[in-house]
């Protein structure tokens, strides 16, 4: 997607699903127990359990993978008192992590950034932003 506007775009990819359920996040499943024996954070392994839930959910997307490499190596931005400029959803810690997303019914992944926002050790807002940065012709 070549965009003009790369805050225009930034803006109107992101997909945003706020008030993920605390009951959704607050034990994730057995599934994500490996994560807890790799000693990731428990707010990153609550983050990959919103974004699974948020893609069953998701009409533009049917999934989305987040490597172990990249779970292990997640940022935590405890600096932010917000998630986003376009949600200013007050939180603790904005977890950032790459991931890679597939739409519904194209065979094509997308890299996207994905950021997770958790408040009081619950995740209260998740994006998906493709990314999109420039190619360099010589």
């Amino acid at each position: 997607m070549k965009a003009l506007f790369p805050l225009a775009a930034l803006l109107l990819s992101t997909c945003v699903y706020q008030a993920v359920q605390a009951q959704d996040t607050d034990a994730p499943s057995k599934d994500y127990d490996y994560l807890t024996r790799m000693h990731v954070p428990s707010a990153v392994i609550k983050c990959v359990a919103a974004f699974d839930h948020w893609v069953e959910l998701a009409p533009k997307y049917d999934t989305l993978i987040v490597s172990d490499r990249r779970v292990l190596s997640a940022r935590i931005d405890s600096d932010s008192p917000v998630f986003s400029i376009g949600d200013p959803i007050p939180v603790d810690k904005v977890i950032v992590m790459r991931a890679f997303a597939k739409s519904r019914g194209k065979p094509q992944w997308t890299r996207m950034d994905s950021r997770c926002g958790v408040r009081d050790g619950q995740v209260v807002g998740v994006s998906l932003t493709p990314d999109v940065k420039p190619k360099v012709v010589r």
